[in-house]
């Protein structure tokens, strides 16, 4: 039998001829990848402080939505990270989606036991710290027609504005917007996207779309 003896040298030439560099640096294992960054946030809702959920929710049904959850919960004010201006009790969540599934979801948050004050000092005027809710319609006249049979508060009838965009021939685009409050006072708009101005003037005289609307 023999014993073979190895001197520190002859170690390290062995171990440089069997182990790959990484593990020689310090005998370490390979790094892990650095983990992956989080997502970004994404906006769930907009919701809204009303008075009265229902009278809201009837409001919004007139521009397609739907109730998707419906609940009502008794509230601790004591220490309630929620800043709300009044100790209520009581708070029903409405969430609303869009019967068609696209777009961003309403939240109606009704508190009571008492109501929360109001404290916005003109709900007539908009400015800072307000809201404006836009909505995308197909056709601007046909919902002002709606909101004016629901007695609505309807700030004007449909605007014509032109798009700074212009249709593949070169000619404007134009479209319509128009303004609407909620039964809260919240500022609605109501913007019909801009269309070839051909189609704008066949809709207005009530006929369809002529083929060369769509060239």
């Amino acid at each position: 039998m023999k014993v073979l003896i190895y001197g520190r040298r002859a170690v390290a030439s062995a171990l440089r001829m069997t182990l790959p560099l990484a593990l020689l640096i310090g005998l370490a294992t390979p790094a892990m990848p650095a983990p992956a960054p989080a997502p970004a946030p994404t906006l769930l809702r907009a919701s809204l402080i009303v008075k009265n959920a229902a009278d809201s929710i009837r409001f919004y049904e007139q521009l397609g939505f739907r109730i998707e959850l419906d609940q009502s919960n008794a509230r601790r004010p004591e220490g309630n990270p929620f800043p709300l201006n009044t100790p209520s009790t009581a708070v029903r969540l409405v969430i609303l989606g869009s019967s068609t599934g696209d777009g961003g979801r309403i939240g109606l948050v009704e508190f009571s036991a008492p109501i929360p004050t109001d404290n916005r000092a003109n709900t007539r005027r908009t400015g800072l710290g307000d809201v404006v809710l836009v909505f995308d319609v197909a056709n601007a006249e046909a919902v002002h027609q709606i909101f004016l049979k629901s007695g609505a508060d309807v700030l004007e009838p449909p605007q014509v504005y032109v798009s700074s965009r212009t249709a593949p021939d070169g000619s404007p685009l134009q479209g319509r917007v128009f303004h609407v409050r909620d039964p809260d006072g919240y500022l609605i708009e109501l913007l019909e996207a801009p269309k070839s101005v051909a189609i704008t003037l066949d809709r207005a005289r009530g006929d369809s779309p002529s083929p060369a609307a769509h060239k």
